[in-house]
């Protein structure tokens, strides 16, 4: 797959990356070279690897719980809910926090290719997934009958 035999051919490189080359007539991957036109390009797909926000809810949900039972056990209900509220509340800040800057979103470009399912490329870096995927709509677009 390198870019020397794509441009020996007439074709339009429209990204000629080391993962994915797309051309205005095919896409090929490192498993397999589709024809644009026998593609069926599916929505971008972004997935959460690690979500810690789910993590912070949960555990967020669990202490205040656990304060709520303190407090009705010891009688002092306005002091500990305050503090697990603080403490929740914090905990969940810091946890999207940290999500967001530890786990950048998974994106997937996938494709329906002669009856099955086939990822063309994947990424976390949005930069890089954005320029491959709009390489493979300006393809489409070529590669659409001209309207009467």
């Amino acid at each position: 797959m390198s870019a020397e035999s794509v441009t020996s051919s007439n074709h339009r490189i429209l990204y000629p990356g080391p993962d994915i080359v797309v051309t205005d007539v095919y896409i090929e991957t490192p498993s397999a070279r589709y024809p644009v036109r026998r593609l069926a390009i599916l929505d971008p797909e972004q997935i959460y690897t690690h979500p810690g926000l789910i993590v912070a809810l949960y555990c967020g949900g669990v202490e205040l719980l656990l304060a709520f039972s303190v407090a009705v056990l010891y009688g002092s209900a306005q002091a500990l809910l305050c503090t697990a509220g603080v403490l929740a509340g914090g905990g969940m800040a810091g946890a999207v926090l940290v999500d967001n800057r530890r786990n950048p979103r998974w994106m997937e470009l996938t494709a329906w290719y002669e009856g099955r399912l086939v990822v063309l490329f994947a990424s976390d870096d949005q930069r890089i997934f954005g320029q491959v995927h709009r390489a493979v709509v300006r393809a489409i677009e070529a590669n659409r009958p001209p309207r009467p």
